[in-house]
């Protein structure tokens, strides 16, 4: 998990989570550069433009805190959402967690993506693989 922040927002990204969408990249360039270092520039746009690109992220792999709410972010968590997306994963939204074959916690809580098509290299996370091997859940 990396962390990036200015003086009102802290963005979260966990790498693992990433199906590479792009909407990040696509919705605020000046912000998200996959050509830079650090990828994130928390001064390239307003907290709240930020805030609606990572609401965007399908995976979960970008969020986002308040600074001044960040101790408050877990109290109300929502319902659990299962989305199937098509010829994709499955994205999990809410108070859900997951937990490997052994009991171990995974992921404390969504948004996060699973994939559907078998090829991830993360498994159980998405990995995007189902764009390259044209994954189609109607076979």
């Amino acid at each position: 998990m990396k962390e990036y922040s200015n003086d009102e927002i802290k963005v979260l990204w966990n790498p693992e989570k990433c199906i590479h969408a792009g909407e990040c990249v696509k919705g605020l360039p000046q912000v998200f550069s996959r050509n830079s270092a650090p990828w994130i520039n928390m001064r390239g746009a307003s907290s709240e433009e930020i805030m609606k690109i990572v609401d965007r992220c399908p995976s979960g792999a970008l969020t986002y805190k308040k600074e001044q709410l960040a101790d408050e972010m877990d109290a109300d968590q929502p319902r659990a959402k299962i989305k199937v997306m098509k010829n994709g994963p499955l994205l999990v939204e809410g108070g859900c967690s997951l937990v490997d074959n052994v009991g171990s916690v995974l992921v404390g809580q969504g948004p996060y993506a699973l994939c559907r098509c078998g090829s991830s290299g993360k498994k159980p996370f998405c990995d995007g693989t189902h764009l390259k091997i044209v994954f189609d859940d109607t076979k």
